[in-house]
């Protein structure tokens, strides 16, 4: 039976990575991360990571965000490694089953599924987040009721795979089957104004490094173009904290206070 993996790209998620990444790990056979010239000691952290979890480290030099083909290149060096399932990821994002860990969900599926999707609920900080707490995945506990738009995607390993922009969607050559229901992500994209100004900034660099058209990756653009123009303080003051910290979250329709599982509780529901 073939092996279950998880690809990331990465760059300057220093505050969140480790979390994820040992999250990951209890779901999946192997990973393997590339770093993006990241700047706050990512890159030293996957290295001491990768002495204890199974964590392969790549360099990705080029500074242009063509995350379709370079994730797909993951996928490659994966299959290269054994795996016949791939779980393209990012580095806000806690994936798992209510159903049994990722890789016996993935590895149960029959031959003709190709895809399986995976539903993502978005979490945001709030004024009553505990500040002491260190982890920002138990941190941010308050997310959105409502699922995202666009689900991610696991995908069986073919010859003709093409993992989509954002890991939204996978593409084969004559389509794909699909099934969804069976996997979840809390997703961690906004946790502080500093970090989301410098998501801004690192995402509008990488997009105009690229020939992409302006609709890829057009919510970081935008952001970068509005701290480009009006500084950090304006976007952190007319965006973030108007739109993705909430003041008073018990009071709001919307939101609801549920942490992400982690692994421990997730083996333990499964196990019941």
């Amino acid at each position: 039976m073939g092996l279950v993996a998880a690809v990331l790209l990465c760059k300057d998620e220093v505050d969140i990575i480790e979390p994820v990444l040992r999250h990951m790990a209890t779901q999946v056979d192997f990973l393997i991360v590339a770093d993006n010239n990241s700047t706050d000691g990512t890159k030293d952290l996957l290295f001491d990571l990768s002495r204890e979890l199974t964590i392969t480290v790549l360099d990705d030099p080029e500074v242009g965000h063509y995350q379709s083909r370079k994730v797909t290149n993951l996928a490659k060096v994966a299959r290269n490694q054994g795996a016949e399932w791939i779980v393209p990821f990012d580095s806000d994002e806690i994936w798992y089953s209510p159903f049994g860990t990722i890789k016996d969900i993935l590895s149960g599926i029959a031959s003709q599924w190709l895809i399986v999707s995976a539903d993502m609920y978005d979490h945001v900080t709030s004024s009553e987040d505990d500040l002491s707490e260190m982890d920002l995945v138990r941190r941010i506990g308050w997310r959105r009721i409502e699922k995202g738009l666009l689900p991610k995607v696991a995908c069986r390993w073919r010859e003709d795979l093409i993992i989509g922009e954002g890991n939204h969607s996978a593409t084969y050559s004559g389509g794909a089957t699909s099934q969804n229901g069976l996997l979840v992500i809390r997703h961690f994209p906004y946790r502080s104004p500093e970090q989301f100004a410098r998501k801004a900034r690192n995402g509008l660099a990488a997009y105009e490094a690229t020939d992409l058209p302006e609709s890829v990756g057009a919510h970081w653009r935008g952001y970068g173009s509005i701290l480009r123009s009006h500084g950090e303080e304006f976007l952190i003051n007319e965006v973030y904290k108007k739109h993705f910290h909430l003041e008073n979250p018990s009071s709001l329709d919307g939101v609801i206070y549920d942490p992400a599982p982690d692994s421990a509780f997730i083996h333990k529901i499964n196990s019941d």
